[in-house]
């Protein structure tokens, strides 16, 4: 068994189960200690009208430790949660306080047994410790470090007064336990696997469910992003218009081209052509970052083709912001040790005013980026509206 569920959850997936039973048995502890409180209460009160009634003080005071023990062990462990401690459940601390909280509800019954009275009283003392016993195991049944030393607790304790009675009454009240403790065990242990089998379900569906919107993210990205570079795609610029809520009146448009790329790709091969188009793509993020206002932006046109809109009205800037671009593809050339004139980039910019589609300053882009072709390369040129 062990080894199957090795093989079937990882790690991280058994150590978040446990987060959430831990989390789970805390909670139920901290909304039911005024009902644990209370029905002790019920329980010694009960005792009280019984006539060996001071025989209940001690236990009673071990119970209200018991309480007390508890409250801090668990107030600890949720301290740890919140934390997001790597040991959640302080074991030590836990087997012991569990034990003692055990022992205490033995206590509280031995009396009855030790110095029996018929009385209706006697039946309402031992009923509540054993519900109270058989509530405990089964709420902490997932916990097998406070589960396993309650009851060992509990059983421990009944055994140990039943020497100080007749054999043949503690032969019957040794019977007595062991079938009414195998069956809280029994049930114990099928709720305790019903709740592992739910956390089981709750991580896998969280994990279903981190898994899904991890692909929708991938999707809605790729929608309007150059898996390649991470730039905007064509889709973005021209059918999408993300350029239209930048400010202002009169922006810039400008089409970079890297020179002589065919020969990246065939003399240094695809690899090392696309570690290129993306350290181009990373150097044009970089200087639009730098540049002072908002919207700004890049998209890869396909190839080795971007377009660059700047949120910039004043021409000399956009040239200047033109010239950025250049002179940093310019240097990812060098730095791939591309040959002179392999991987530079030749520009073509143009202005464009408010409510004009972006297709047609490209197109006026386009004409001037050949001029910087038929000029030499490694340049940028303008054409205005």
């Amino acid at each position: 068994m062990a080894a199957a569920e090795n093989d079937e959850y990882d790690e991280d997936w058994r150590t978040e189960r446990l987060h959430l039973l831990v989390h789970s048995t805390a909670e139920t502890e901290r909304r039911t200690l005024p009902a644990n409180i209370a029905g002790t209460l019920l329980v010694i009160g009960a005792a009280q009208s019984l006539p060996n009634a001071t025989d209940f003080h001690i236990p009673m005071l071990l119970r209200f430790v018991a309480l007390f023990a508890t409250a801090l062990l668990y107030r600890t462990i949720r301290q740890r949660l919140d934390a997001k401690a790597s040991t959640l459940v302080p074991m030590r601390m836990a087997s012991g306080v569990a034990a003692f909280g055990g022992a205490s509800w033995a206590s509280i019954v031995l009396p009855i047994f030790l110095d029996p009275y018929l009385h209706p009283a006697s039946y309402i003392v031992t009923a509540g410790v054993f519900i109270s016993v058989a509530l405990v195991i089964t709420s902490t049944s997932a916990i097998k470090h406070i589960a396993i030393p309650y009851t060992i607790g509990f059983v421990a304790t009944f055994l140990g007064a039943l020497v100080f009675i007749p054999l043949n009454t503690a032969i019957w009240l040794a019977g007595g336990l062991a079938f009414i403790m195998s069956g809280i065990v029994i049930f114990s242990v099928g709720s305790g696997r019903q709740r592992l089998e739910t956390a089981n379900t709750w991580v896998h569906n969280r994990r279903l469910t981190e898994d899904l919107e991890e692909a929708l993210a991938r999707a809605e990205f790729l929608a309007i992003r150059d898996p390649l570079t991470g730039l905007y795609n064509r889709r973005a610029l021209f059918e999408d218009r993300i350029y239209e809520n930048a400010p202002g009146d009169r922006y810039h448009v400008l089409i970079v081209d890297l020179d002589h790329f065919k020969q990246v790709n065939d003399r240094f091969g695809h690899d090392t052509g696309d570690r290129v188009l993306i350290g181009v793509a990373t150097a044009i993020r970089d200087v639009l970052r730098s540049l002072p206002g908002e919207g700004h932006l890049a998209a890869r046109l396909g190839g080795e083709e971007f377009a660059v809109f700047l949120a910039i009205a004043d021409d000399t800037k956009a040239e200047n912001a033109a010239e950025r671009l250049r002179a940093v593809c310019h240097r990812v050339a060098v730095r791939f040790g591309l040959p002179p004139g392999v991987g530079t980039a030749s520009i073509g910019i143009s202005s464009m005013p408010r409510g004009e589609h972006v297709s047609e300053a490209l197109q006026r882009a386009d004409n001037a980026l050949y001029e910087a072709k038929e000029s030499g390369r490694n340049r940028v040129k303008r054409q205005v509206a």
